[in-house]
């Protein structure tokens, strides 16, 4: 069992270095990417046996014919100054602040069937690991009302 175990993980990891397409979904875009993801997507075997996968968004932008907010606000920020407004992807933003996160999904169980022994499950937030924001002056207050919404606070 456990070299059945080994080759099955090994044609995985095979298969993981060998594929040369690759389907992306982002900002409700799908794009095929062939041959060149290498480059982007990055795998690894993590110290605990787990397949990471990561993939930046900003490497992928120039196939998707998107500009980052990141980009958009910066770029606004130098052409108009502090307390100016900017579109970006039909939306009115400021030039004043703005912050990122990073979040954990995972798969919770929502339901359990207990006659069948059977669970549903769905992605939903798990965990908030990191804030970052940026700003030019230390004045300017963040509220982050945003986080309370969608960490359901």
């Amino acid at each position: 069992m456990l070299i059945n175990l080994f080759f099955s993980f090994s044609i995985l990891v095979s298969q993981l270095y060998t594929t040369d397409t690759f389907e992306f979904t982002v900002f409700n875009k799908t794009v095929l990417i062939q041959d060149s993801y290498q480059d982007k997507v990055k795998n690894r075997i993590d110290e605990d046996g787990l397949i990471e996968t990561t993939a930046f968004t900003d490497d992928f932008r120039d196939e998707l014919g998107t500009t980052s907010f990141s980009k958009a606000f910066r770029q606004a920020r130098k052409e108009k100054g502090a307390g100016k407004t900017f579109e970006w992807n039909g939306k009115y933003y400021t030039t004043d602040f703005y912050y990122e996160t990073i979040i954990v999904i995972g798969e919770q169980v929502t339901s359990v069937n207990k006659e069948t022994k059977t669970y549903y499950t769905d992605e939903r937030l798990s965990d908030l690991l990191a804030i970052r924001s940026y700003k030019d002056n230390k004045d300017i207050k963040i509220e982050y009302d945003f986080l309370d919404y969608a960490t359901n606070k």
